[in-house]
């Protein structure tokens, strides 16, 4: 017999029926599940300008699979008391072809036809409202279908809308076409202080909040009467989520692959995670019966827990294997080292467990079997059983994880960027040049390497750098909504604003940038993974001296002198030995 609680948890996966959407219909699961987010409102206020100003219109919905484009569109055709769609066509799945000998950019290409190049200056009031994903608006206005529709592809060019991020989208007055981008937004906030995730806060709340609106909540009830519910790890992962501390640390740990793997996340992945950590795959009702074996059902409930879910298995789902890449158990430090070693010392782990468990539904364990006992004496066991304890006090102390702090660094300088307060970079502004300027050796200040090759000498010239940092307006206040995962740094040639170079700091470069501030030196495995830094420090190279002179500097440690070339007068020159 099918578990109804199960049954309902499973429309939150993104290969389910409920995930998709369409027009006709907009039924009360996917009515609960709606959060508003400032895209919608962006939407919103884009369509009252079309309908007060023009008759005629192509709304260009645009973003990734699965960030609810279609969702926002069905719910505003079925459920928007404003009626701010009652006029328009929609079109909810651009890569859907009409017929079996058509393609997806020949259905488009007839869906839009009015708004071809003959024909979107006809006034037939025809208003249309497309959700397509980027990609495919890409090759359709690069095929040769899209060479009908040369003014639609000007337009996408002009509004940059294949950038991204920071693109502050307003209706444009006398056009045809108009578009919102969900991949303007992440799923947070930015904040001076860390993240403003109200919009996964709110998704989250959907899912676990007990009210009889709940549908999921609700199916957690009636599931009290399961003969097996005491023993279910799928009802106490339920519980574990629940609470808000958890709530936040998985938001934690999401945010925290979007800015350091610049992971794409859309609500539908979200959704899908969340059953992903309730539901393991292979969730069997008959494991957790009570006539299983105590070393069995510990074996199969300690895996199917939401700390184990999160971070011990591969090909659950992409966002999954990207967020364990991040398993406190990768990381090493003499703190974990020393709980590994103590707790496998260990022949009763009742203590270690209770601490671990203690306001967690896990903490049943202990009254449905012996744990203390089993988890200290079998080896196998007793290794799941540690990973487990681990990964679930990792979870609960999210926030004082090593690393943490360096994260929340350089958020905040996104958050600089982003609101226009780039003075306050500074600290990475120097950091950055100091990186320069020591990338292929440490040197007297201002002097950098601008080659190494040689097996006995190292070519130095020296290079005067300055911040470049573009005049902006008024810095803007409060959340940011639309950023990129990456800061731009700018250096201008002394004495010459028209020379610039701009590198953008990832996350990874920047944990590199501040490691080498702290005196790190770059190996051959960081040069190759951070190509782009080292050509940034190459054509900064060219905005040093070294046409007028150059010094080289000896390898052997226990050398002391320095060979000088510099221009001298009549185009002639001159070098001399300095020691130093």
């Amino acid at each position: 017999m099918a578990c109804e609680f199960i049954t309902q948890l499973s429309k939150l996966r993104k290969l389910s029926a409920e995930s998709v959407d369409n027009t006709k219909a907009f039924d009360e699961y996917k009515q609960y599940l709606h959060v508003e987010r400032p895209v919608e409102e962006e939407l919103r206020e884009l369509l009252r300008q079309i309908n007060v100003n023009q008759r005629k219109c192509l709304v260009l919905l645009c973003g990734s699979a699965g960030d609810g484009k279609s969702h926002l569109i069905s719910y505003l055709k079925n459920s928007d008391p404003e009626g701010l769609l009652a006029d328009y066509e929609t079109y909810n799945d651009a890569t859907e072809s009409s017929k079996p000998t058509s393609t997806s950019i020949d259905t488009l290409s007839e869906k839009l036809s009015s708004f071809n190049d003959d024909n979107y200056l006809v006034e037939d009031d025809r208003k249309v409202i497309v959700a397509i994903n980027l990609g495919t608006l890409n090759n359709f206005i690069e095929s040769d279908k899209g060479k009908l529709f040369s003014k639609l592809k000007e337009y996408v060019v002009e509004n940059r809308i294949f950038s991204g991020f920071n693109q502050q989208n307003t209706y444009t007055n006398d056009s045809i076409f108009q578009h919102v981008s969900f991949s303007d937004y992440q799923v947070f906030a930015l904040k001076e202080n860390g993240v403003e995730p109200v919009f996964l806060e709110k998704l989250l709340d959907k899912i676990f909040r007990k009210m009889p609106d709940n549908l999921f909540y609700q199916a957690y009830v009636e599931d009290a009467n399961c003969p097996m519910c005491s023993r279910c790890p799928v009802r106490h992962n339920y519980e574990f989520l629940s609470d808000v501390r958890n709530q936040k640390a998985l938001i934690r740990r999401i945010v925290e692959v979007v800015i350091k793997d610049k992971e794409i996340v859309s609500t539908r992945e979200v959704l899908n995670l969340l059953f992903d950590l309730i539901v393991h795959p292979n969730f069997d009702k008959d494991a957790i019966s009570a006539g299983t074996s105590d070393t069995k059902y510990l074996m199969d409930y300690i895996n199917w827990t939401t700390p184990m879910l999160i971070d011990e298995f591969e090909d659950i789902s992409p966002l999954l294997n990207t967020i364990r890449k991040h398993d406190v158990l990768k990381s090493r430090s003499i703190e974990l080292d020393n709980n590994a070693t103590e707790f496998h010392s260990k022949e009763n782990i009742d203590d270690v467990f209770v601490e671990a468990t203690v306001g967690t539904p896990y903490q049943i364990l202990r009254d449905l079997t012996d744990v203390s006992v089993l988890g200290g004496t079998k080896k196998e066991l007793k290794t799941i059983m540690y990973r487990f304890i681990a990964r679930l006090k990792a979870f609960r102390e999210e926030d004082n994880i090593e690393g943490r702090s360096r994260l929340d660094d350089f958020m905040r300088c996104l958050y600089f960027q982003n609101c226009g307060d780039e003075k306050k970079l500074q600290d990475l502004y120097t950091a950055t040049k100091k990186a320069i300027m020591s990338w292929d050796g440490q040197f007297d200040d201002d002097y950098i390497c601008v080659d190494d090759t040689n097996e006995n000498m190292w070519v130095v010239e020296q290079l005067y750098l300055k911040p470049y940092i573009p005049k902006k307006t008024a810095p803007v206040m409060g959340s940011i909504q639309r950023f990129s995962p990456t800061v731009t740094l700018r250096f201008q040639k002394e004495g010459d604003a028209s020379n610039v170079a701009e590198i953008c700091i990832d996350y990874a470069l920047y944990e590199l940038i501040s490691d080498m501030r702290e005196g790190y030196r770059p190996t051959v495995q960081d040069k190759n993974r951070h190509a782009d830094f080292a050509g940034f420090v190459q054509r900064l190279g060219e905005f040093g001296n070294k046409s007028k002179r150059i010094v080289l500097i000896p390898k052997r440690s226990d050398e002391s002198q320095r060979i000088v070339f510099e221009e001298a007068d009549f185009d002639e020159f001159k070098f001399k030995v300095v020691l130093v």
